[in-house]
């Protein structure tokens, strides 16, 4: 049989398990697919992200299955963790709305991981600071484009190590 796709609107970190009948229908544990999504998606929490989608290939026939949440863009995720709603509103000069401490901006990175189609989380941070510029937001009371050569120099490498330990340790890296 072919794999189905089911594509559901949650609330991150409370998934409501009734929006998982078809799953159950097809013979799956829906509480166990519930918590699985809940942690995927709780880290999400913390930057007031209301809904989410969050898809669900699966084959009814191996039973097996796999969640695949729909991240916001990496300038929502930035913007929110500096307490904003919008980002600069100003080109030149540009406006700064709020300044990231690197672990936070690490976490964002980590987070998008797998759809930055970075080969190294190095490469995953530094589009990530990147980003920073564009929305006007600083990275340790830094300009950006100064912490993308601390993060060359080496500065940041115990922050990239231990996200890379992380995703190593998840199977995405």
């Amino acid at each position: 049989m072919v794999k189905k796709v089911l594509r559901i609107q949650v609330t991150p970190g409370k998934v409501n398990p009734a929006s998982l009948k078809p799953l159950q229908d097809a013979g799956f544990d829906i509480n166990k697919i519930a918590q699985e999504i809940n942690e995927k998606t709780k880290i999400l929490t913390k930057y007031r992200i209301q809904n989410i989608y969050v898809e669900i290939e699966y084959d009814p026939e191996k039973k097996t299955y796999e969640i695949k949440p729909e991240w916001p863009p990496i300038g929502d995720l930035l913007i929110r963790a500096v307490g904003k709603e919008d980002g600069a509103h100003q080109a030149v000069p540009k406006e700064v709305i709020g300044n990231l401490s690197i672990e936070q901006v690490a976490e964002i990175a980590y987070i998008k991981f797998d759809e930055l189609r970075s080969y190294t989380f190095k490469a995953a941070l530094k589009q990530v600071v990147s980003t920073c510029k564009c929305v006007g937001i600083t990275v340790e009371g830094k300009d950006p484009k100064e912490v993308l050569k601390l993060i060359d120099a080496g500065q940041y490498d115990d922050v990239i190590k231990k996200y890379e330990e992380k995703l190593k340790q998840e199977g995405r890296l």
